[in-house]
């Protein structure tokens, strides 16, 4: 998790200029300012990153910031453009 939360963390705070101090494991998206165009953004971001498709249901706000990470593992360690379930 240490890169994907990492990029993650890059990509929250670059992108959606999220506070660094503010980015940490137990942050839900919705704490960090996140709504749902944002959110939007934010799917096809990692899409572009990680080279994975993740479902825009996934990504909702009440999601912390290590789930999405732990998450965007999982769809990297199953192979590439795999999709999330729901």
């Amino acid at each position: 998790m240490p890169d994907t939360y990492d990029t993650l963390r890059t990509v929250l705070t670059g992108s959606f200029r999220v506070p660094e101090d503010a980015v940490h494991p137990e942050a839900t998206l919705e704490q960090l300012g996140l709504e749902s165009l944002a959110l939007t953004e934010l799917v096809l971001i990692l899409h572009e990153r990680f080279a994975v498709k993740i479902s825009s249901k996934y990504a909702a706000p009440v999601r912390t910031v290590a789930e999405v990470a732990d998450h965007l593992d999982a769809l990297r360690a199953a192979g590439p453009r795999t999709v999330a379930p729901s």
